[in-house]
């Protein structure tokens, strides 16, 4: 008889799960923690994991990338992803058996909701070894797309092989915010000689949900370059009301034969879309050339919908001078010089800023119309050099209220002097008209006249505005003086934007945070070095207070800057929450520093 024994009973196959279910979507600040069960293994093998990833990619890491059944794999997502959102998949495999396998996708997330509205947006620098200036409205939807907008800019235009001013339309865009602070800002037009193929790319770092600081860069996946690198700021509008009453006003740039050009003044809209020349006044300063208390007349056009408006100058020194402005909010308006539509064309290349004086208009009469303890920083030109950005001014003065500036000191760099840390005094007057200029004469100690500022003053609380007409100095430039805090100190998260000359630009923006009881600052910036981006670059420095009032002395250290640095360095600031930082070691370095911070609040509770 022939027994057989019946099969066996076949054993079930391995299957894997997740438990729990995986997070599907999280921060980019947040990490992800992913379990899978393997079951009928009688192997143990565990789970493989796997993040697949392109070519050239970041798509953050996943780690470790293998587990026993039941334990947790970290996927941590890479700094910024494309536009606000980007899915990445991860995979898990019953290591006995990768036939069993799963798939989850993770949603990462950046902060653009920090940032929607409409925004000014103004930025200045270089292109090509000229001037590089840029003006504009953009409207951002909170969830990292440019809706719309408009812009003008001042730049080299390859066809003419000359700088011109130029008006586009915005067509769209995104933008990306980190978990820092940090993001990018792109912005897309139908002009293909701007930017890169006509799409501009700035960094930015947020400072609140109504204002960023921003740097122009390029993107490397993008061929070629655009040689334009600029600073400056993104500004929430609150207002697109027409301009009326006194604005005073500062812009610098160049004229149409490239030289060093700065102008400031009051421009009094006595009526409805008009300059009478009543209550105005104007100055120039050109190549060193001062053409003082010049007219000023001529019209605003009412502001288009998205708030620019036209200004149609005439003055003492040129005739058809044309500003575009886009208004922030009731008192301060971005300026732009927008007559050089053809090459050759118009009066020069400047840009700057208006503000309001509102029911102080005219009133600025006698001596007490100027008084109190000021911060002041200018940038501009230096005639010793004629580049961009070679001129970096600032310092603290006290104008007494009786007609002399006292307290004064000042830290710049002048090609014809060399680094100048010193102290100074003067003179101040008033002028009668009320318009609320006011000239100085001042002298440095033991070293003969000292700058040459003009003040432009705006009431209701806003900083008086400057002109550096400094004939014997050299100086071609504009800034602002805002009142000094009686106390200060330099302590807690800030936003920083900085410019350097090397013979050719260098911007930088990013985060940092100063440490007031271990007078230390550390960071990381976004750089646009040579047309090349440093991203994510470390900034590290150091400061400590000085017997002047306000000044912190100290260092700066970063990649970009001259042997990476230390450089040495004086903070001037207004109160805690922001203030300007020369360089005071250029004639040993070769190069000038001007930089801005301010206070910065975190995106998130959990941010840094």
């Amino acid at each position: 008889m022939n027994v057989q024994n019946p099969p066996g009973q076949a054993l079930p196959a391995a299957s894997i799960a997740f438990q729990p279910t995986p997070p599907g979507a999280i921060f980019v600040n947040q990490t992800a923690t992913l379990t899978a069960v393997v079951s009928n293994d009688s192997s143990n093998a565990g789970v493989d994991w796997s993040l697949p990833c392109p070519s050239g990619s970041n798509c953050g890491t996943l780690s470790p990338l293998h587990t026993d059944s039941g334990k947790a794999a970290t996927y941590t997502p890479p700094p910024s992803v494309t536009g606000n959102s980007q899915t990445f998949k991860i995979l898990a495999f019953a290591a006995a058996d990768h036939a069993r396998n799963l798939v989850t996708p993770i949603t990462v997330s950046g902060f653009a909701g920090t940032l929607k509205g409409t925004y000014v947006i103004q930025t200045s620098g270089s292109d090509n070894g000229g001037p590089y200036q840029f003006a504009g409205v953009i409207v951002l939807d909170g969830k990292a797309k440019i809706t719309s907008g408009e812009q003008v800019i001042n730049a080299f235009d390859p066809n003419s092989q000359a700088s011109v001013s130029v008006a586009d339309v915005i067509t769209g865009g995104s933008y990306f915010i980190g978990s820092d602070g940090r993001g990018t800002l792109t912005i897309n037009t139908n002009d293909q000689n701007i930017g890169q193929q006509g799409i501009e790319t700035f960094s930015l770092v947020v400072l609140s949900s109504s204002k960023a600081l921003v740097t122009k860069i390029d993107d490397v996946t993008i061929p070629g370059t655009s040689n334009e690198t600029s600073a400056g700021t993104l500004e929430l509008q609150t207002s697109k009301v027409a301009p009326s009453g006194g604005y005073a006003f500062v812009v610098n740039g160049t004229d149409i034969n490239a030289q060093p050009m700065a102008v400031g003044g009051v421009m009094n809209i006595d009526s409805p879309r008009t300059i009478s020349g009543l209550g105005s006044v104007t100055d120039q300063d050109l190549a060193g050339t001062v053409t003082p208390k010049a007219s000023l007349s001529g019209t605003v056009s009412d502001p288009d919908s998205f708030g620019a408006v036209k200004f149609d100058l005439t003055t003492g020194f040129a005739a058809g001078l044309q500003f575009t402005g886009y208004i922030v909010d009731g008192t301060h308006i971005k300026l732009i010089e927008s007559d050089n539509t053809v090459a050759g064309a118009g009066v020069g290349r400047t840009t700057g800023v208006a503000v309001g004086q509102g029911a102080a208009t005219g009133t600025f009469v006698g001596k007490t119309a100027f008084s109190g303890t000021y911060i002041f920083g200018i940038s501009g030109f230096d005639l010793g050099s004629f580049l961009p950005a070679s001129l970096a001014s600032a310092g603290v003065f006290t104008a007494d209220g009786n007609g002399s500036l006292t307290n004064g000191f000042i830290d710049e760099f002048l090609a014809l002097f060399g680094d100048i840390s010193t102290t100074f005094k003067g003179h101040y007057f008033v002028d009668a008209a009320g318009t609320g200029r006011v000239g100085s004469s001042t002298s440095f100690h033991g070293l003969g006249p000292g700058p040459g500022f003009i003040f432009y003053l705006t009431g209701n609380g806003n900083p008086p505005l400057i002109l550096d007409a400094d004939v014997f100095m050299g100086a071609v430039g504009t800034g602002g003086a805002y009142p000094a805090a009686a106390q200060v100190s330099f302590n807690g998260k800030y936003g920083v934007t900085f410019t350097q000359n090397l013979g050719f630009e260098v911007d930088s923006t990013g985060p940092i945070v100063a440490n007031g009881t271990t007078g230390t600052l550390s960071g990381a910036v976004d750089t646009n070095f040579g047309f090349s981006p440093f991203i994510d670059s470390p900034l590290t420095g150091t400061f400590q207070t000085t017997s002047i009032a306000n000044r912190f002395t100290g260092t700066l250290s970063n990649e970009a800057l001259p042997g990476g640095g230390p450089i040495t360095t004086a903070f001037y600031l207004m109160d805690s929450t922001q203030g300007f930082f020369v360089e005071t070691d250029s004639i040993n370095t070769g190069n000038q520093m001007f930089g801005y911070f301010a206070t910065r609040t975190p995106i998130c509770k959990t941010c840094p």
